[in-house]
């Protein structure tokens, strides 16, 4: 039997690589995706807020949204209330693409694929399982 941890990575990385398969015909990558994902439902955050929720280095968010920036899907933007502090929020041309049929359904089927042979109760269980572990995770060192 196999470490718990190291099934845990095995499955993420799966999912990543799902992903990347999956907006690779949208001009995505999958860490693009996040970003966007994340934008969809808080637009404007900052970048050191962005940076805390995809749990990833100042200068790998700065290359993602660099390239997003280049294509006209995310716009920088200087806070008003601090000169100092860039927001970033989806452009238009973003939120067309992240509502259009293809993109949906294309999400939907990666998911589909994902929670195959669950049953509802099942996939319910596995995302409180998830958040559970999260949690459990999150306390250690505090």
């Amino acid at each position: 039997m196999s470490h718990p941890t190291l099934e845990l990575k095995k499955a993420y990385l799966a999912l990543r690589h799902a992903l990347d398969r999956t907006v690779r015909e949208f001009n995505l990558t999958s860490a693009q995706f996040d970003v966007l994902q994340i934008l969809l439902h808080s637009d404007g955050l900052p970048h050191r807020a962005l940076q805390e929720r995809l749990a990833i280095a100042s200068p790998t968010l700065t290359n993602i949204l660099d390239v997003l920036e280049r294509e006209g899907l995310v716009e920088r933007r200087t806070d008003g209330a601090d000169a100092r502090t860039k927001t970033i929020h989806m452009s238009a041309k973003a939120r067309v693409l992240c509502a259009s049929d293809e993109f949906c359904q294309a999400g939907d089927r990666l998911v589909g694929r994902m929670f195959k042979g669950f049953t509802d109760s099942q996939r319910a269980e596995f995302m409180h399982a998830l958040k559970r572990v999260e949690h459990n995770l999150d306390t250690i060192g505090s």
